[in-house]
């Protein structure tokens, strides 16, 4: 009866096999008799054992009861799971619109404190010219020039202005001759005469008595104080609200979020959504301001004073400005995308829940297995490492899909090429672990811009790309500002010492089929636009054209040719004249040139922004400082008495290693000193990112006595501070402003105001481009000291100089710079 059993109880057949096992193993009595059982048997009855288990084991996963209970399991595990990815992506909405609002609010910061910047810098210049007596010296508009020169970048800038103690304005940005009224019942003035150690001041929200009146503005004040530090007045800008409410108009807003600006105070400034009733309020009473104005910047939730409204705020103080913006984020809003999508998964949970019941316990872990194995082998050959996102081999496969689905429905797609600005400088200063972090943070931003049906992924090194489905040129714009602004939000990568770091991009858009109808050609003809885009000074977009393959090809020709060109020696020096007003020759600049087989002539601007792109720059301006070197001492050991020689440099000459050393080797090597020779260089040389190391070798030339000139003066940054900070002896006015003369009183004032501005300095004024007798005539008169243009000579080649300069006796040593002015 036991075996009859046992066929038909796994469970029985095992505890009898196991009975018996231990039976004939330890020994026992059948009818009174030992039965001893040997090796061999001991060694059937343990395999007939593991057979029974394994038909034990395998009955558990063939019985219908067994993978109900097992459903039911899997269905509590799975409604666990929903429930706290619902939970999870509940706080995952909040830390979205947190991140949202954390940075709209750096952006108004940043946006903001810039112009209050400027706004501080045009004060300031005003104080230093109310402060500088010399200056009063110069002519009512010379000084308005100088006082209120960095009020052309600060456009929202409603008036700038200076009083004395009484209120009464002696500078104005609106009037060479100050308006006449008086201020000295606003609150920005009497704050300032009141109190010493204000600082910088912003008064409470007022009309204008003069301009706009309707138009609510704000002042920012400084304290003036005379050599006794006795109250001398003010300097004030003032500034108009609406440049407020037009930027907090231009964020994208839902209809219940909010941004507001108020002053430490709790005065509201500016609010949006506008209220005219808002724009003066205090919000000093809340229980949440107290943290608002202790705190740098913070995130909180409340219910706001002014609507009612429950709203997640962001704020961050103005930098050291009395100012705090705040965003904020409606609650409401925030969640309400979540609470779709917990309906739609609540949905879907309870149908997979009913569906795994039926689902075999066995057979669902052997998929997961499966499927992992498979999902970790795709992510190996699909995606990039680094950022997760689809790697090359990836983009090509989803650009041939989305490609043919465009061309089977007739639609357009867009291609961005994505390359980061100088992202090279991140791995060489910081390390490639903080590069690394950095592209991983780029990438997460890229994810967000895009909608989750078009494509991103990195195609290697800073390079991304961007595919976008149904996509037109104002859409792929649109999108690419989104872009720009994304990339161009710091990155933190340091939190223990807030080490920050901001970086830009640059990019090449491509439509399909107007611009191609192959990944490849599309892929190509972003890259090129991205080109275009670091070409036009980066953080830019252009659009691919069909003159930029024509373009690049040509680039890369000419390239090709100027390498040539220097190796064969095939460049040429021009020598131009620098005379004094009556003509004398006071030096000489050298300016190279390129003649293709001696007929075809390549623009100078041309073929050296090729040298400075392909970094042959530096070679070429070595090349041509030895061939003026050279060509300066054969003309004194022939007798002819030049002056000196101008040679133009650039950044990358400054980088070389030793460059100071370089210049006095070839200086020896033909016989010359250091007063023989002047650098000329852009404004733009002194504003490279690596100034410090330029300053070192600046530093080192000048202590070598060799001149330092700045060429095409007033096109550039034009900052009046280097001409302090570098050790410059001459300051050449750029051709644009010449040639204005005599049709421009712009230019001609221009013109004055840089020659008064040199004067002052005590700097050699040089003119470049000057044409006609005029011209000469009117720089001369407003105390020019040297000029060169086509009205004393073109550039010319070494013998047409030679003959041409012992027409005109130098005027005064060689190497002297003030030629024509008295020293």
């Amino acid at each position: 009866m036991d075996r009859v059993k046992a066929r038909h109880s796994p469970i029985l057949a095992f505890i009898f096999t196991l009975a018996r096992c231990r039976a004939m193993q330890g020994g026992g009595r059948d009818r009174g008799n030992e039965v001893p059982v040997g090796p061999v048997a001991y060694v059937r009855l343990s395999q007939a054992l593991r057979k029974t288990m394994t038909r034990f084991v395998s009955s558990l996963f063939t019985r219908p009861a067994l993978f109900v209970y097992a459903g039911i399991g899997i269905t509590l595990a799975t409604t666990g799971v929903t429930v706290a990815s619902l939970y999870e992506m509940r706080l995952d909405a909040m830390a979205q619109a947190r991140d949202a609002a954390q940075n709209l609010v750096i952006s108004l910061q940043k946006e903001i404190e810039r112009n209050l910047d400027i706004y501080q810098l045009a004060m300031r210049d005003v104080a230093t010219t109310v402060e500088t007596p010399s200056i009063e010296r110069l002519p009512p508009d010379v000084r308005q020039l100088i006082a209120f020169s960095s009020a052309t970048n600060a456009t929202e800038l409603g008036a700038l202005f200076a009083t004395d103690a009484t209120g009464k304005l002696v500078l104005d940005s609106q009037s060479i001759q100050p308006r006449k009224f008086n201020v000295s019942d606003r609150d920005y003035f009497q704050v300032q005469r009141r109190q010493r150690n204000v600082g910088l001041y912003i008064s409470s929200p007022f009309l204008s008595r003069t301009a706009e009146p309707g138009v609510p503005r704000i002042a920012l004040s400084r304290r003036l104080e005379d050599k006794n530090g006795q109250f001398a007045g003010i300097v004030a800008g003032t500034l108009r609200l609406s440049y407020f409410q037009q930027l907090f108009e231009d964020s994208i807003l839902r209809r219940h979020d909010s941004i507001t600006l108020l002053r430490t105070d709790g005065t509201v400034l500016m609010r949006q959504p506008f209220h005219e009733g808002d724009i003066g309020k205090s919000l000093a009473g809340g229980h949440s301001f107290p943290p608002l104005v202790q705190s740098g910047h913070g995130t909180y939730i409340d219910v706001a004073v002014l609507d009612h409204i429950e709203r997640l705020y962001s704020f961050r103080r103005i930098g050291s400005y009395p100012l705090v913006v705040v965003v904020g984020f409606a609650t409401d809003d925030i969640y309400a995308e979540w609470r779709k999508r917990a309906i739609t998964i609540g949905l879907v949970c309870v149908i997979v829940d009913a569906l795994l019941i039926l689902l075999s316990l066995m057979f669902s872990r052997q998929l997961r297995k499966r499927l992992t194995m498979e999902h970790r082998l795709q992510r190996l050959a699909w995606f990039d490492s680094l950022t997760g996102l689809p790697n090359r081999a990836q983009l090509q496969i989803e650009a041939l899909r989305i490609l043919t689905d465009a061309n089977r429905n007739a639609s357009t797609l867009a291609v961005l090429f994505i390359d980061l600005d100088r992202f090279k400088r991140v791995n060489d200063t910081q390390g490639h672990a903080a590069g690394d972090e950095v592209l991983s943070e780029i990438a997460r931003r890229l994810r967000n811009q895009i909608r989750a049906e078009d494509v991103i992924g990195r195609l290697g090194g800073d390079e991304f790309l961007a595919i976008l489905q149904d996509c037109d040129v104002q859409r792929a714009t649109h999108i690419a500002g989104r872009i720009l602004q994304a990339v161009y939000q710091p990155i933190l990568i340091n939190p223990t010492q807030d080490t920050r770091i901001t970086i830009s991009a640059s990019i090449g858009i491509a439509l399909s089929p107007h611009d191609g109808e192959e990944t490849d050609i599309l892929l190509r003809n972003a890259d090129l636009a991205m080109y275009q885009a670091k070409s036009a000074g980066r953080n830019q977009v252009r659009f691919y054209a069909p003159e930029y393959e024509r373009q690049a090809k040509e680039q890369l020709e000419l390239e090709i040719a100027l390498q040539r060109a220097l190796r064969k020696n095939a460049l040429s020096v021009a020598y131009q004249p620098k005379v004094d007003a009556t003509g004398v020759l006071c030096g000489v600049e050298a300016l190279v040139r390129w003649d293709i087989d001696g007929q075809n002539s390549i623009a100078p601007d041309r073929f050296i922004a090729i040298a400075e792109e392909s970094g042959l720059i530096a070679e070429m301006d070595a090349w041509v400082m030895g061939e003026a070197c050279r060509q300066l001492a054969e003309w004194r050991a022939e007798g002819l008495d030049v002056p000196s020689m101008s040679v133009n440099v650039c950044a990358a000459d400054f980088k070389l290693p030793d460059y100071p050393g370089f210049v006095t080797r070839t200086l020896q090597s033909h016989g010359l000193v250091a007063a023989d020779l002047t650098l000329e260089m852009t404004e733009r040389v002194l504003f490279d990112e690596s100034v410090d190391d330029i300053r070192k070798s600046l530093d080192a030339i000048h202590a070598l006595g060799i001149a330092l000139s700045i060429d095409d003066f007033g096109t550039g940054y034009s900052s009046l501070s280097y001409l302090h900070r570098f050790a410059v002896k001459e300051m050449k006015i750029d051709k644009s402003f010449v040639q204005g003369i005599g049709s421009d009183e712009m230019a001609e004032s221009l013109a004055q105001s840089l020659i008064h501005i040199g004067n002052i300095l005590k700097l050699t004024v040089t003119a470049e481009g000057v044409e006609t007798h005029a011209q000469r005539d009117f720089l001369s008169a407003h105390g020019c000291h040297l000029y060169q243009g086509f009205l004393f000579s073109r550039p010319l080649a070494p013998r047409d100089f030679a003959r041409w300069a012992k027409a005109h006796r130098p005027c005064l040593s060689p190497g002297d710079l003030a030629c024509g002015q008295d020293v």
